[in-house]
Parts: structure tokens; C-alpha cells; sequence
């Protein structure tokens, strides 16, 4: 019965059909090893390299004398060839040609009669010159060899690096079942080494709800050479987390040069959770605009059946809250169009030098905070610092009014301005509830929401992002310090 057996060069997997169980690795791995010696060889000193062809002719003179009384009719450049070939591989052409000439010499002193003197008749004229021409054909083909294997050990290196270096998996698997060859970027994607992977059974970190349909695909796949599936499903990584893989499965099981099942795979796990980011970022912003649409059409809708007889008592009202969801609607899309920009990277900045302090205040007179918050301004009042007024002013009033949203029952919310050893520091404290430790690596995430079940959670998910791409765009840092009961810090700093 044919059995498909796996040839594994140093760098890529080369499968053999063969009709028997002995393995070719060492004999090729010894040929390969040779190839590779003789090449590094060549970078030896000269007298080394030149050495070579002299002592080869030496000893091989000494064995034609020794066993000439054996040998009733011989070539007298019998063996010379050989190391002709064997000085073109390992030291190159010059000392080939060397070869040549000290084989001519030594057979013709030794070897053609009269022995033991040169001779220039005829005869061994005409045998000299066919020798010399059948060794310069050999050296032209063993170059030709030297040069074509140089070129496949270049193309292998190429393919070695595309497949241990790149982004990509590679698994190969035969009809049994059983993976014959795991690429080494594996270790990159899921967390395994090749060699522990190789080992596993077959879909073991797969998602148990995704597995039967798994194998219903991978069962028609076996039944239908050449075809190829793609899909996505869920893995375990050695970490312990779930990561999302893009498979692209082939069938060459009945192609003589791979005879195996083929799998290319990618972590998609990013562009998976940005999509779902993006599914729901579409249905809070849905939700987020409707809301003062609905009322905006509510009231314009009550004051258009009014306009011929306006109530005193009700028309201001209607009015105030149509002027209310005007600006809920201006700040959503003043939201939507920063990000965009952000995202593109049109956020430009006009800086200018003013004093901190200063700009808190205003801030601080902007913002609609209710009797239940104070607004306190601490620290070093006299600072001045060079950046974006309008930009800074957005990221304050983000962080002032996330306070007063995630942390209504803190009374006192305090921005605080202190001097650092390479530039500002402005925070905004509050005495809220805090954030979970586990959702403080996202706060600054496009779309991110920290979720409470407590409090009313109004927004895009876009305010801390923003203000994230801001201060990295003036070169300061940002972050948030939280003690769950305790309360929250969010912070930038400005260079300078």
C-alpha cells in the first residue's frame, strides 16, 4: 500500500510518495550538510583553498601507484577526475584548474610510457588535451550545480522566514488525521510551540459549541480533493483566553507533491472585536440620537399647533427643551466628526501659552452642574502652560462631566494643576464608586463604555478617546487611578 512519508528539509517540508518505510532524512541532511561546508569553505584563506588540490593529487598519485599491479588496463587520469569535481565544490574554480594542471603533470610522468619522465609525443598530447577538456566540463557543471543549489538554498530561506516569521499558520495534516508539520509562528498565534501543538488531537482548543459543525465541514472537505473551505471559530489560547481564528482548509490529499491536508490560519481577534465595537456603536448611536430627536419633533410638533395661539405659560417651555436637545444632538455629532478626524488624522493644534488656572475656571462656568457638586480648583493657580486652549478645554470638560455622570453622589469634585519634572499635571478627582480594576485597560478605547447597572450611561464612547488622541498628539500622557468605593483620578500632562 503507497504511504505518503514527509521529507523534511532544514527549512521546509517536502512531501514524498513513497513505496516504503525507510526515512531519507539523514541521507539528505548529510548531502545538505556537505553542500553547506563546502560553500562556507570557500571563505577560507588562499593557501588553505590552494592546499587543497595539492594534497588531493598527492594522495591520489600515491593510491594509482600502490595499486596499479592490481589493475590490468586504466585510463592513467582514472581518479584525477574525481578530484578535479571535489576541488570545483569545495574550493572553487581556481584551485580546480590548479587540479587540472598538477593532475596533467602527474600522469604524465607517472602513467603513460615511457613512466617516470614527461613525455610530449603525440599520444599523450591528445590524451592530455581530452582530459583537460572533459575537466573543464566539469567544472562548468559543477559550478552550474553550485549555483542552482545556492539559489534553491536562497529561495528555501526565503520561504523559511515568509513561514516562521509571518503573521500566518501553517498546519499540515494526512489522511489519518495526524499533523505532520506545524509552522513555527504558531507559538505567535495561540500561544504553543510547534512541537506541542504537533502533539495535541485534532481541534482540542476549539470553542465545544462550534466543534460539530466544525467537523460536519472538515468530514465534506475529505471527500473532495482540491476543494478548499474558509471560516472563523473561536480557540483557547495557552493563556487561557478565547482568540478568533480566520481557517483556510485545503485538500491536496491526492496532490503527489503535498498529499496532505492544508490549513492557513490568521488572529483575527482584533478586527472580530472591532466589528462587533462598530455593531454596537451603531445601536447606541441610534439610540443616543433618536432620543432628542423624538423629543425635538415632540415639542416642534406641539408648538406648530400652537403658532396661531402660543400659550404664555407652556411656549417657553417648549422651547428651552427643543434648545436642550439642539445641543444633546450638536454635542453628538461634534463627537462623531472629532473622531473622524482623529481617525484620520486631521487633529491639528493651535497652541498658544495661558495660565491653567484660568482655563479651569471657564471651564468650570461652562459646565451645568447641579447644588448636588462643587467644582474646586487646587494646586499651583499661577502655572502657564503651551498648548491647544480649545483642545485642553475639551478634554477637562470630558473628564468634569464623566464625574458628574459616573459619580453622582460625590459632592466635591476637584481639578487639580501641580508642577512635574517634565511639564504639567492636570487631574479630576471624584469620591464615586470607582471603576472595576479589570475594565481600566479600555477606558481610553474607542466606543468603550464602562458599563454600571447603577447610573444613566448617555454617550458614544468616544469623550475619553478623544481627549486620549489629544494629549498624545501635544506629546503629554493620560490615564485614570481607581479604587473601587473609593473613587476615581483621570489625569493628563503636558510637556514643557
Amino acid at each position: 500500500m503507497t504511504k505518503c512519508l514527509y521529507l523534511f528539509s532544514p527549512y521546509l517540508p517536502i512531501p514524498l510518495k513513497m513505496r516504503t518505510d525507510r526515512p531519507l532524512l539523514n541521507e539528505t541532511s548529510t548531502i545538505h550538510r556537505f553542500l553547506i561546508w563546502s560553500e562556507q569553505n570557500k571563505s577560507r584563506p588562499a593557501y588553505i583553498r590552494y592546499s587543497l588540490p595539492i594534497a588531493l593529487v598527492v594522495v591520489t598519485t600515491f593510491i594509482k601507484i600502490e595499486f596499479l599491479s592490481f589493475i590490468t588496463t586504466s585510463s592513467p587520469y582514472l581518479l584525477y577526475f574525481g578530484v578535479v569535481c571535489l576541488c570545483t565544490i569545495v574550493a572553487g574554480i581556481s584551485p580546480a584548474i590548479l587540479a587540472i594542471i598538477l593532475s596533467s603533470l602527474a600522469a604524465n610522468y607517472y602513467f603513460i610510457e615511457p613512466k617516470n619522465e614527461f613525455t610530449l609525443s603525440s599520444l599523450a598530447f591528445y590524451r592530455t588535451a581530452i582530459f583537460i577538456g572533459e575537466c573543464v566540463f566539469i567544472i562548468l557543471l559543477s559550478s552550474a550545480v553550485m549555483a542552482a543549489y545556492r539559489r534553491v538554498n536562497q529561495v528555501q530561506a526565503l520561504f523559511r522566514a515568509m513561514i516562521e516569521k509571518g503573521s500566518e499558520g501553517i498546519v499540515l495534516t494526512n489522511r489519518e488525521g495526524k499533523r505532520v508539520y506545524v509552522s513555527p509562528s504558531i507559538e505567535r498565534i495561540i500561544g504553543y510551540t510547534a512541537k506541542e501543538f504537533i502533539a495535541m488531537k485534532p481541534w482540542i482548543l476549539a470553542d465545544p459549541d462550534e466543534l460539530p459543525a466544525i467537523k460536519a465541514r472538515m468530514k465534506d472537505l475529505m471527500g473532495h480533493p482540491g476543494k478548499n473551505i474558509s471560516f472563523i471559530h473561536r480557540v483557547r489560547h495557552k493563556d487561557g483566553r478565547w482568540i478568533w481564528l480566520e481557517n483556510s482548509i485545503t485538500n491536496l490529499l491526492e496532490d503527489e507533491s503535498v498529499c496532505a491536508i492544508v490549513a492557513n490560519f490568521y488572529n483575527v481577534t482584533e478586527r472580530i472585536i472591532l466589528e462587533q465595537q462598530k455593531d454596537d456603536f451603531i445601536g447606541i448611536a441610534s439610540h443616543e440620537l433618536k432620543t432628542p430627536i423624538t423629543s425635538l419633533k415632540a415639542s416642534i410638533q406641539l408648538l406648530d399647533r400652537m403658532k396661531n395661539d402660543p400659550s404664555p405659560d407652556t411656549l417657553p417651555k417648549l422651547v428651552e427643551r427643543s434648545k436642550r436637545n439642539v445641543e444633546k444632538l450638536t454635542e453628538l455629532v461634534d463627537e462623531l466628526l472629532n473622531a473622524s478626524h482623529v481617525g484620520q488624522g486631521h487633529l491639528y493644534l493651535d497652541k498658544t501659552d495661558f495660565v491653567m488656572a484660568d482655563l479651569l475656571t471657564e471651564c468650570c462656568a461652562q459646565i451645568h452642574a447641579t447644588d448636588k457638586h462643587r467644582l474646586i480648583i487646587q494646586g499651583d493657580c499661577d502655572l502657564h502652560v503651551c498648548a491647544d486652549r480649545g483642545r485642553i478645554d475639551q478634554v477637562v470638560v470630558n473628564f468634569v462631566n464623566n464625574a458628574i455622570k459616573y459619580a453622582p453622589r460625590s459632592k466635591d469634585i476637584y481639578l487639580i494643576v501641580e508642577r512635574i519634572d517634565n511639564g504639567t499635571k492636570i487631574s479630576v478627582k471624584d469620591s464615586g464608586p470607582g471603576i472595576a480594576p479589570e475594565k481600566l485597560p479600555y477606558i481610553f478605547d474607542r466606543y468603550y463604555r464602562a458599563e454600571t447597572n447603577s447610573y444613566n450611561n448617555s454617550g458614544l464612547g468616544l469623550g475619553l478617546y478623544i481627549s486620549s488622541e489629544i494629549i498624545k498628539k501635544h506629546g503629554g500622557h493620560i490615564g485614570v487611578d481607581s479604587k473601587l468605593g473609593e473613587g476615581s483620578t483621570f489625569w493628563f500632562t503636558l510637556p514643557g
